[in-house]
């Protein structure tokens, strides 16, 4: 019997492809999403507003929720932090009350300080944002109210869809096509994940019927600025436009964690699968870009 999979949040670079995955195998009602690609069935659904989510959760009745709506702006989560607790952590309060079916949630690095990545799932939490704070509330909150739960702890989320901004290759690739010299962080680590491997991955959890906590990522430990230059060699791009810089030089409002990142080995070895490197995910990308 097919399920059906509630997907919030869905209109990111990360619905984009799991809603791509998923199509055609499940019952999908996606939330804040254009529809002209799949022609998925979509409602507008604010997910800090409770008298929404129950109608939502009541006509569709779903099996699984997919949580990826979010409040991922770290400085605006710094700047604003009443309306990151609501998005970030309220929101997930609220539906979990009103739904007792499979519930995966999206979560980050970012939950830990990045004084000593890349941190395994029994490490200690310390977020030094409210964006990371408000995040591993979610998680805790998550864990309390649902009994059939998985989170899925990621990293630095990349992937190249024309309707999505908030996209580093996307920045790094239309900004040297357009002959652009821009800055990147040096001090900055993680293991950058594909979007389409963690769909895969959220696919898994569903079939699978996972439980637990699970971090994913990519295969490749490094700062962004290598990131950057690892973009231009598959893309064939001008990588002297790209100078490196220090997080402290931006000045900005949330302390970001520098050596942060994921370590892979539980959900490599529990899925059965092998999280693949950051030369072949780029190269997958651009290969469908060029098609």
């Amino acid at each position: 019997m097919s399920k059906n999979i509630l997907i919030t949040g869905a209109s990111g670079q990360l619905g984009n492809s799991v809603l791509k995955q998923l199509y055609g195998k499940y019952e999908l009602l996606a939330t804040d999403i254009n529809t002209n690609k799949l022609n998925i069935p979509f409602e507008v659904l604010d997910i800090t507003n409770l008298e929404q989510i129950k109608s939502t959760l009541a006509n569709f009745n779903p099996d699984v929720i997919i949580n990826l709506a979010a409040f991922t702006d770290v400085d605006g989560c710094e700047l604003n932090p009443d309306k990151a607790y609501l998005l970030n952590a309220k929101s997930v309060e609220m539906l979990s009350n009103n739904f007792d079916g499979q519930f995966i949630q999206i979560s980050t690095d970012y939950v830990f300080d990045g004084y000593n990545g890349p941190y395994n799932e029994g490490d200690n939490t310390n977020p030094l944002s409210i964006y990371g704070k408000t995040k591993l509330e979610a998680e805790k909150i998550l864990q309390d109210n649902i009994n059939n739960w998985c989170i899925l702890r990621t990293n630095v989320l990349f992937d190249y869809y024309y309707n999505t901004e908030a996209s580093f290759i996307k920045w790094i690739i239309d900004s040297l096509k357009a002959n652009k010299s821009i800055n990147v962080v040096a001090d900055q680590w993680n293991n950058p994940t594909w979007t389409q491997n963690l769909a895969e991955i959220s696919e898994l959890v569903i079939n699978k019927n996972v439980t637990g906590l699970y971090n994913y990522g990519g295969a490749d430990y490094l700062n962004r600025f290598e990131f950057a230059q690892v973009i231009t060699d598959i893309f064939n791009l001008d990588k002297t436009l790209i100078s490196p810089i220090s997080t402290k030089s931006l000045n900005q409002a949330a302390p970001r964690p520098l050596k942060g990142g994921l370590k892979i080995e539980k959900i490599e070895k529990e899925f059965d699968v092998q999280c693949i490197d950051l030369k072949t995910s780029l190269s997958m990308i651009k290969s469908r870009l060029t098609e």
